[in-house]
């Protein structure tokens, strides 16, 4: 290509600077410049080696005009000479890159301009950028805490992004985003937490879970009103008012956990709850686990991630021994065990072979699967309670305004109809699931790494 930024000698140079530990300077910038010649975005390029972004446009700008020089002790002998040895400059040229307090503009030798200062994107000016980051940026000799930060920072924009349709109530599609956007950072909790040490992680993922749960009371009403309608809409002209005491009864029960819902999005708690996450997220390092110097451990992601997701694929895979028997509580959490392994191939999916995305289309049909029949379950319970209430709201009502319960019994029979349904042929789903070729997809997926 010709807008590469390196020849493919300084390419394979600079992947060994990348991966030694000696000068944590000396890697970040060599992981940058392998970004750029990616063709990543400052922004992502920046967020992928660790460093700003100012700093990340000032060591391309001294490549561009240095080349590998910038990686040579030549270049801080000239620059000591030719600016009778400030020590300023040289502290510059030397500094480790996490370092801002001396990015100064001072005139260094040949340079056309000066180096920016570094300058951290505060949560508002993250927020307005949000829409920049479209991928994670996770790379395989990326520490596994580092991949994991970058799994956090893109599923935090993606949240923030949906956070002012989901106040606005106008789109439901937005609140659901939102939600998936939480529900995909909780569960990298669970993926990425072996890469930090016990107390990092526990007060950012107090703060996702009542996120998540303040969002979830008004979603899943979202779906049962949604799959009621749908299901009305099945019904004979004469009979569409019949569901309309169960929808009544549902539209006000989500207003109150909506109502709730926008009291929490405009809370101080979930506001110092962003500053919280969004300052742990930009701070490569924080609460990591050091590489250990004594028994080797898994520390890259091309280490780590083949033991993740095979570990996710083993619970999944348990459950074939019980599924001609299986609870419905036993489906749910089987689902559960797919989301997860789901969720892990995605979090790694820049780092896998093509055939990954077979797996995971496979992987999403599954969960969807038995996410339907979660969805059943839960409105056939939800139905009965309701029912269970029925003769109490009635005497509520004017006689005149007073129905039968006929057409939510005949909903309630829908659902356990398409409960009923969903267990039996989840079988087929199963075994087209648990054949062979989708293993050797998967294996050729992680064989790249």
């Amino acid at each position: 290509m010709s807008d590469r930024l390196l020849q493919e000698v300084e390419r394979q140079e600079l992947e060994g600077l990348a991966n030694q530990t000696d000068d944590l300077g000396l890697s970040r910038r060599a992981r940058l410049l392998l970004l750029y010649d990616d063709g990543l975005p400052t922004l992502q390029a920046a967020a992928g080696s660790g460093l700003s972004r100012g700093r990340a446009r000032f060591w391309k700008r001294q490549f561009k005009a240095r080349g590998m020089g910038i990686f040579s002790r030549d270049l801080l002998e000239t620059a000591t000479v030719v600016i009778e040895q400030s020590p300023e400059v040289v502290e510059l040229l030397t500094m480790p890159a996490e370092e801002p307090a001396l990015e100064l503009s001072l005139p260094i030798v040949e340079m056309t301009e000066a180096p920016e200062p570094e300058v951290k994107m505060d949560l508002a000016e993250f927020t307005a950028t949000a829409k920049e980051l479209t991928s994670p940026g996770v790379l395989p000799d990326d520490p596994l805490a580092e991949a994991g930060r970058k799994v956090w920072r893109y599923h935090f924009a993606q949240m923030l992004l949906h956070e002012e349709g989901t106040l606005l109530g106008e789109n439901i599609e937005e609140l659901h985003d939102m939600r998936v956007a939480t529900r995909r950072m909780r569960a990298a909790f669970d993926v990425f937490n072996v890469a930090f040490t016990g107390k990092a992680l526990k007060r950012h993922l107090k703060g996702l879970r009542q996120t998540g749960r303040t969002l979830g009371r008004v979603r899943d009403l979202d779906v049962f009103i949604d799959k009621a309608r749908r299901y009305q809409k099945r019904l004979d002209e004469e009979q569409h008012q019949s569901l309309d005491p169960l929808l009544a009864a549902w539209e006000q029960e989500r207003e109150l956990a909506r109502a709730e819902m926008i009291g929490y999005l405009n809370s101080h708690r979930y506001s110092s709850f962003k500053e919280r996450f969004y300052a742990f997220l930009s701070t490569p390092g924080a609460g990591a686990l050091p590489r250990s110097l004594g028994l080797p451990m898994p520390y890259l992601v091309r280490e780590a991630a083949p033991v993740l997701i095979y570990d996710r694929l083993g619970a999944v895979r348990a459950y074939d021994a019980i599924l001609p028997q299986a609870s419905l509580e036993q489906f749910h959490a089987l689902r559960i065990e797919f989301k997860k392994l789901r969720y892990t191939l995605e979090y790694f999916r820049e780092v896998l072979g093509e055939s990954a995305k077979e797996v995971i289309t496979e992987i999403k049909g599954l969960q969807d699967h038995l996410g339907d029949l979660n969805d059943a379950n839960v409105a056939a319970g939800i139905l009965r309670d309701f029912l269970a209430r029925w003769d109490t709201l009635q005497a509520e009502k004017p006689v005149a305004e007073r129905h039968g319960p006929e057409p939510v019994l005949a909903y309630l029979t829908y659902q356990y109809e398409e409960r009923q349904r969903l267990m039996l042929s989840f079988k087929a789903s199963w075994e087209r699931f648990n054949r062979p070729d989708l293993r050797r997809s998967l294996a050729k997926a992680v064989a790249v790494l």
